[in-house]
């Protein structure tokens, strides 16, 4: 039986990931720290020995679909896209000037990204939308405050979101174009980082109205509020598996960051990963067959993905940056913009193969 207090180097850990994460909720029951565009983390974590992709394996992931995430590098921190065999890394906001872009999100069509960035000094943060078949970087929202967490419908035509327009954080819903639609939930608690279900009736998200952060769903009309969780740990960074019989989510409960799942009514609680490192942020192939997430246990956050079929043995998809985070998995196999850039460019299934930015 775990002791229910915190370890020392388990709250190093998480105080590590608050500073990581995106529009992190202040007043949280450990310090939280919110980052900057100049501000590169400086934790180091012990390496743990990782396995790495199977051949067999990876010609199974290359089709399916790519990668999204969150790189800090130089000093900057940007949204990149590679294959889930690790192949082809590519930088698609390295042109952002200020420099901080992070939590992509994919359109249902995988024609795009949403994302969060601060476009200037004053360190609001706003949601911006990017169509990979010209890579042109277009605002949806210009609020004060932080505007952040979207999450498509199924059909593209609505992005559920964080803000904090009126100094509290609730949830509100636009259009694809960033017209304002529904004021989702009004509470005097942080309610954040929504997932759509994936037949559209209904948004999982993370709240503080409790207390505690914990995992709540709601009719995307806005009734019929359910909480899900209710544990001393946090509980956050919800996401839907693809048949929408899932949702998988980062939990504390034990005293580290692992990963569980559960029904969308808090059933059947199965827990995916159980390691001293941190392991955060998991989102499902298309298939929902495997969970890509970020986790420590390589020395600094990287990029992992699990099998449901086997989740204890995970595998480590190296990248260019010291902190890759916040994954997210295409929700389709094909992503025209993406295959047919790299379509004749050798090397297709080698891990880090570089191609050619239009």
């Amino acid at each position: 039986m775990r002791s229910p207090r915190l370890p020392i180097g388990a709250s190093l850990l998480l105080a590590a990931s608050l500073l990581l994460a995106a529009c992190t909720p202040p007043n949280t029951r450990l310090p939280t720290l919110t980052p900057t565009p100049s501000r590169t983390p400086r934790v180091t974590l012990e390496p743990q020995a990782v396995a790495t992709l199977a051949p067999e394996t990876a010609l199974e992931l290359h089709e399916l679909g790519w990668l999204t995430y969150t790189a800090s590098i130089g000093g900057r921190r940007d949204v990149w896209v590679m294959r889930p065999d690790g192949s082809f890394d590519i930088n698609l906001t390295g042109e952002f000037p200020n420099g901080f872009a992070e939590a992509p999100v994919w359109s249902p069509d995988g024609s795009g990204i949403a994302y969060d960035a601060i476009p200037n000094s004053d360190v609001s943060r706003d949601i911006y939308y990017m169509n990979l078949s010209d890579r042109a970087h277009h605002a949806l929202t210009s609020l004060p405050g932080f505007d952040c967490y979207p999450s498509y419908s199924p059909d593209g035509t609505k992005i559920v979101y964080m803000s904090e327009r009126d100094g509290n954080r609730d949830l509100f819903i636009m259009d694809s174009e960033g017209n304002e639609l529904l004021q989702l939930t009004d509470h005097v608690a942080y309610d954040y980082e929504p997932a759509w279900s994936p037949d559209g009736e209904q948004i999982v998200f993370t709240s503080r109205r409790t207390g505690n952060s914990e995992i709540f769903i709601i009719n995307a009309d806005g009734t019929d509020l359910r909480q899900l969780t209710d544990q001393w740990g946090l509980d956050w960074r919800p996401s839907w598996s693809p048949d929408g019989e899932w949702i998988a989510f980062e939990t504390w409960r034990n005293g580290n960051a692992d990963i569980y799942m559960m029904r969308p009514d808090g059933s059947d609680l199965t827990q995916l990963t159980d390691n001293p490192a941190e392991d955060g942020h998991p989102t499902f192939s298309p298939d929902g067959r495997y969970v890509v997430f970020h986790s420590s246990r390589a020395g600094n956050f990287q990029l992992f993905i699990l099998s449901l079929d086997d989740p204890a043995n995970p595998w480590h998809l190296p990248t260019e940056s010291p902190y890759a985070l916040l994954p997210a998995w295409s929700p389709v196999t094909t992503i025209a913009a993406l295959d047919d850039a790299i379509e004749g460019e050798p090397g297709g299934a080698i891990p880090g193969q570089p191609i050619p930015t239009p």
